[in-house]
């Protein structure tokens, strides 16, 4: 009896531990962009057609000369990924908040009404540009800083 009882109370010591190491791990993995050891397939001949990050040109565009390897253009891939996946809600939003500021102003509504709609759809701008920047940085700190310069001169 006291052998089963100590073979229980070990597993479920094994599977808390093995628990907990998990979070810990999860935890510190969920801002970093994994590495790619090969390269990413491509969905099309050439890369997105989607401006890359906050800049108005696409990924081919703005990769233009900088001499990525194959793993760089691979994590910026994910990193434009990402990027897309937390902005377009809120993108969105932001165009809602626009057809309401539209409506509010084809209505002649009062200025306070115009100024508070204008106010919020300020706020979520800048909110989507201190997430463009965290991904920018993201993308930048896998450069070299020669490519980093190429990248600051291409997306102007």
């Amino acid at each position: 009896m006291k052998k089963i009882n100590l073979l229980i109370l070990s597993l479920l010591c094994l599977c808390s531990l093995t628990a907990f190491a998990t979070h810990d791990n999860c935890c510190k993995k969920q801002n970093q962009i994994p590495k790619c050891e090969k390269p990413c397939p491509q969905k099309h001949t050439s890369l997105s057609d989607e401006c890359f990050l906050c800049t108005d040109k696409d990924m081919e565009s703005v990769f233009c000369g900088m001499n990525l390897s194959d793993s760089q253009i691979c994590n910026a891939q994910k990193i434009q990924e990402k990027y897309e996946q937390e902005v377009y809600s809120l993108d969105e939003r932001l165009d809602c908040e626009r057809d309401k500021l539209e409506e509010l102003e084809e209505n002649c509504a009062s200025n306070s009404e115009i100024r508070r709609q204008k106010n919020i759809i300020k706020e979520l701008e800048k909110t989507k540009k201190k997430i463009c920047k965290c991904y920018e940085d993201q993308f930048k700190a896998m450069l070299s800083s020669d490519q980093e310069r190429i990248f600051n001169k291409n997306k102007k």
